[in-house]
């Protein structure tokens, strides 16, 4: 399996059907065990990305936060940076986190996260259209704390305007998935289906699976290629780069 291949099954957009009524653009996964949790999920939240994570964000101890940082990491290094590499930067990840959750570590301001997505565009040879801004990042994560939608994950009602780590790079990936845009929906798509009882709607849902390659966005088509033009060291220095303006 391919980079594009390996990232796109973790998080890739397809339309959900619920009875006869369809929910478009919900972040999913592919294959549940790409991600592999501590706790028992909820049987639905098998297939729902923000479900998933929010669900490995709830860990408090060392190794769960480890196991969190590592499917962080996961969903964007892509493995021609090497495997030592990439630990690396699950280690690092793993310390920031728990030093933040602390007080003892730094938050990552959104607008960091904006800058790291769109350095990392400019990086990758993406159009212009391709960027995102802080107006987009601040209405996203309010939105997730007006609905109280996977709070975990999402620390807007309690950081503000700054970012847990994990948070930061979680954020990144949906701007990497969605060419730079964050949309509410996917949010709102998420918590209904989360709170939906399959006995009372009848049955379970029909999950339509996209075709992977026709879905894939833009950007992480840019991000998933640029190891296939450039060598290892400029692979490293690119996420280097991403990492250091996130701070970790």
């Amino acid at each position: 399996m391919n980079t594009l291949e390996r990232r796109e099954r973790k998080g890739n957009i397809v339309r959900i059907r619920l009875g006869a009524k369809e929910v478009p653009l919900l972040f999913i996964i592919l294959v549940a065990s790409c991600v592999q949790i501590a706790a028992q999920p909820p049987v639905l939240c098998t297939h729902i990305i923000f479900c998933l994570f929010n669900q490995e964000a709830t860990a408090s101890d060392p190794a769960g936060i480890h196991k969190y940082s590592e499917d962080l990491i996961g969903l964007l290094a892509p493995p021609e940076a090497g495997k030592a590499y990439i630990d690396s930067l699950a280690d690092r990840l793993a310390r920031a986190e728990q030093m933040a959750r602390t007080g003892k570590g730094k938050l990552v301001a959104e607008a960091n996260v904006v800058r790291a997505f769109n350095d990392l565009m400019k990086e990758v040879g993406a159009p212009s259209s391709l960027r995102t801004d802080e107006a987009s990042m601040r209405k996203f994560r309010e939105h997730a704390a007006a609905i109280k939608a996977f709070p975990a994950l999402f620390s807007a009602d309690r950081n503000g305007t700054n970012c847990n780590p994990g948070e930061a790079i979680f954020l990144l990936y949906l701007l990497i998935s969605d060419n730079g845009t964050l949309y509410d929906g996917n949010l709102d798509s998420a918590v209904a289906l989360m709170q939906w009882n399959p006995q009372r709607n009848g049955g379970g849902p029909s999950f339509g699976v996209a075709d992977v390659e026709a879905m894939g966005s833009i950007a992480s088509r840019l991000l998933s290629s640029y190891p296939s033009h450039h060598n290892r060291k400029a692979t490293v220095a690119l996420f280097d780069n991403l990492t250091g303006t996130l701070g970790f």
